[in-house]
């Protein structure tokens, strides 16, 4: 995902600065350094824990700023920067144009917004398990491509590019999918109250491995990438 919407960027496009908002391990870091390396680019996470294993698994020449900073509310005392972008972070914002409002006081005149998330119909195959009995569970997080158009109009920003895609993959198990999600911080946690414990989570990968044919689990990952113009 972080390629791909490094990739979705306008090709002559030459930031003098770079705000990462959620940076995570540093997967859109990486993609930003090598497509940029003349620009400074400044990282960002809530979790210091996230800081700090991008920054040690830093390899690049120039490494960025590393900093601890709110997404929502980045006080940044009045800089602003050529490119602000985001990786599959914005799903866990319900307020999207609050955000986009917030993302476009931080950038420069005619600068761009790079954003990429989960449609709300993300994992299928997964919501159709967790959403009926016994699990009931609502949605998981998301944002349809009519609300993400909706949500950026009149914050500022020109939208020039918006559009998912559908990347099943395979896996061998449900474990192994978990894990995959686990890793990739696309998780989300359980309704207030609601663990779902052991017991649960066996039913849960019971459930998953029972949709698995001879070439493994699949699991349809939909994300969505946007490109934007600071007006």
């Amino acid at each position: 995902m972080a390629q791909r919407l490094v990739d979705a960027l306008p090709r002559d496009l030459r930031p003098g600065s770079v705000l990462e908002l959620g940076c995570g391990t540093g997967h859109l870091t990486r993609a930003l350094a090598k497509s940029f390396p003349q620009a400074p680019i400044l990282a960002t996470d809530l979790s210091e824990a996230m800081l700090r294993t991008a920054r040690e698994n830093w390899d690049l020449p120039s490494p960025p700023t590393w900093q601890r900073l709110d997404a929502r509310n980045p006080e940044l005392r009045g800089r602003s920067f050529d490119l602000v972008a985001s990786n599959a972070l914005v799903q866990w914002f319900p307020d999207l144009g609050e955000h986009f409002r917030t993302c476009r006081e931080v950038c420069s005149l005619e600068g761009r917004l790079a954003v990429s998330g989960f449609c709300d119909d993300h994992f299928p195959e997964l919501d159709r398990i967790l959403t009926h009995p016994p699990f009931d569970y609502p949605r998981g997080p998301g944002h349809s491509l009519p609300t993400v158009t909706a949500a950026i109009q009149g914050t500022g920003w020109e939208l020039t590019s918006l559009v998912t895609e559908e990347w099943p993959e395979s896996y061998p198990s449900a474990w192994s999918f978990l894990g995959r999600l686990r890793d990739s911080g696309a998780n989300r946690s359980p309704p207030s109250g609601r663990s779902m414990g052991r017991l649960g989570l066996r039913q849960l990968l019971d459930h998953l491995d029972g949709q698995a044919t001879a070439e493994g689990l699949q699991i349809t990952w939909k994300p969505w990438f946007l490109i934007a113009r600071a007006l």
